[in-house]
């Protein structure tokens, strides 16, 4: 079992198209209190992305994703937003294989600090790929589909995302 740290952004993205329940039958994904805070608080929305963090909630309530408690380290708040920065230093207190995050502002820091590969969610439909979970075809349409619903069109996590398949 692959074990993830996931953020909010990374979580909801994924949601969009309903794959984390795909996934995790080869990930087991972990989340800070404070993500789970933070996806409280985007449930409210009435959008797409209200929808997938109430959809994540439901994976938090039925034990597919874990929620673990630490607080952040400073010297990472100072860098970060206090919600990655949990994430990064529950990274460093336990066995994980890495971080997904599609926060863009936050990925250059924890890629420089981190012990763990740091990724973006498109990492995780790569492997729902390669592992024929998902046709090729499907795993370029959710990256389309999530693009559209995160406005990623023409960004870095487009890019990023488009990267994973190129062959």
């Amino acid at each position: 079992m692959i074990e993830i740290l996931a953020d909010t952004s990374a979580l909801v993205s994924l949601e969009i198209k309903h794959l984390i329940i795909l996934a995790s039958k080869h990930i087991h994904f972990y989340i800070s209190e404070g993500i789970r805070e933070e996806l409280m608080d985007i449930a409210e929305f009435d959008d797409v992305h209200g929808r997938s963090a109430r959809d994540v909630l439901k994976l938090v309530h039925s034990h597919i994703i874990t929620v673990q408690s630490m607080p952040a380290r400073e010297e990472h708040t100072q860098n970060i937003d206090r919600v990655e920065a949990e994430v990064l230093t529950l990274s460093e207190s336990g066995d994980y294989d890495y971080i997904i995050t599609d926060d863009v502002k936050a990925l250059p820091y924890i890629k420089s600090v981190s012990k763990v590969k740091v990724l973006t969610s498109a990492f995780v439909i790569r492997l729902l790929y390669d592992i024929n979970a998902l046709s090729r075809q499907e795993a370029l349409n959710s990256i389309k589909e999530i693009s559209a619903s995160s406005d990623w069109y023409g960004g870095i996590l487009e890019t990023i995302s488009n990267r994973y398949f190129e062959d």
